[in-house]
């Protein structure tokens, strides 16, 4: 596996503000002016607009996959409520980065860079993950601070009518290091800890990087049980049948649990078996691997590539939402890279079976042509097919003994 920098169940790691002045729900917000407002003829924005309005302040990032359907999503209620409502999207990226995103995915709700992480927002509002989102009242105090998924047409009406709209808070506790979570000593041989949801902190996957536990620690943080099994198995959300009902809702805090493993050094090369086997002694789940016929997209090399030179290097590799870099790693990678950018899974019959270095420049907002346009200059396609792929299907089962 590989470093992604995107996290897990929709929310990304955001600029981990911890400074002073952080307003709650009921303080007064104090006027602000945003000058880096790139999709509308003025250039700016003064929340003095949004007096007599509900004002909803999004909190997001280009390079975050998750912040861009719930930016559209805010964008629809910014629409359909024109006159009670006014949302404006705050980005940590540059002026230029926004323009580019604009120019792709347009949307009427004013979009300002504000990449100044010392700006009086980020410290009223400080947050370690986005989406992050904060509903101001008409007399201009916070009603909530939540993410955009709360918002619906439904919650919004009883907001407007003056209603307790009973909104999910999110408060994120802004810590360098979650592994403060889960002390461990280097001469650890084995452990196992789970534990439930852990408050204000985001979803996240990690392997500990400290010296004496590198390779052969995993620490899980807020994610949903399925999002574990699938580490263990190397499985996109895409090749997983989950029969288990009440895991589905994997945003909700009942739904979220923490895990921590540490395998012996001479056995870190088999970590995730260890998952594997650890899973089912810790939750009532039993998991099955089963061949499908599905809708898959195939990715070949194609007629006029050039021939791909090896590489030398140590495998190394990061892909996040400004796109794929490895270097001395397997097309696997990069297969595993689009997989998680398609709606459906992709299957690598490119034969490419050495290691390469591998660079692909792809926005979350990428459309499909782009993504083809990308690969086609790496001498790849890409194309619908039907194939038959391993599945993981998750059915409720009982807890085995050790």
């Amino acid at each position: 596996m590989y470093p992604r920098v995107c996290l897990l169940a929709g929310l990304c790691a955001g600029p981990a503000l911890v400074f002073g002045q952080a307003l709650r729900e009921g303080d007064l917000l104090p006027p602000f002016t945003l000058s880096q407002v790139v999709n509308r003829s003025g250039g700016g924005f003064s929340s003095t607009e949004a007096k007599g309005k509900v004002l909803v302040i999004e909190f997001w990032g280009t390079w975050c996959s998750p912040c861009i359907p719930a930016l559209l999503h805010l964008d629809s209620l910014q629409q359909a409520f024109p006159q009670q409502l006014q949302v404006i999207g705050i980005a940590n990226d540059s002026e230029q980065r926004l323009r580019t995103f604009v120019a792709r995915r347009p949307v009427q709700l004013p979009l300002a860079a504000l990449p100044d992480q010392n700006a009086p927002l980020y410290r009223h509002f400080p947050h370690n993950s986005v989406p992050h989102t904060v509903v101001i009242g008409k007399d201009q105090r916070v009603l909530a601070i939540t993410r955009p998924d709360q918002l619906t047409t439904t919650s919004l009406r009883a907001i407007l009518a003056g209603k307790n709209a009973k909104l999910q808070a999110k408060h994120d506790v802004v810590v360098k290091d979650p592994l403060v979570f889960f002390p461990a000593d280097t001469a650890t041989r084995f452990a196992v800890s789970v534990r439930p949801y852990l408050q204000g902190q985001n979803s996240q996957l990690r392997r500990d990087q400290t010296p004496g536990l590198r390779g052969r620690r995993l620490t899980a943080i807020n994610v949903p049980v399925e999002t574990l099994f699938r580490e263990a198995y190397g499985m996109s959300h895409l090749r997983v049948k989950n029969e288990l009902p009440a895991l589905q809702v994997s945003q909700e805090p009942a739904n979220l649990v923490c895990l921590d493993l540490i395998v012996p050094t001479a056995d870190k090369a088999h970590l995730l078996r260890h998952l594997r086997q650890e899973l089912p002694r810790q939750f009532p789940v039993q998991p099955q691997l089963v061949r499908e016929s599905r809708p898959v997209y195939v990715l070949r090399q194609s007629k006029s590539r050039q021939p791909w030179p090896e590489s030398k290097k140590p495998e190394s590799g990061m892909w996040s939402g400004k796109g794929l870099e490895v270097e001395g790693g397997r097309v696997e990678m990069l297969r595993d890279f689009l997989e998680n950018m398609s709606s459906k899974p992709v299957v690598d019959e490119t034969g490419l079976l050495g290691r390469y270095d591998i660079k692909l420049e792809l926005q979350p907002e990428a459309n499909r042509a782009e993504i083809l346009k990308s690969l086609q200059a790496m001498g790849l396609e890409l194309e619908e097919a039907t194939r038959k792929i391993e599945i993981l299907q998750l059915s409720p089962g009982r807890l085995t003994v050790q």
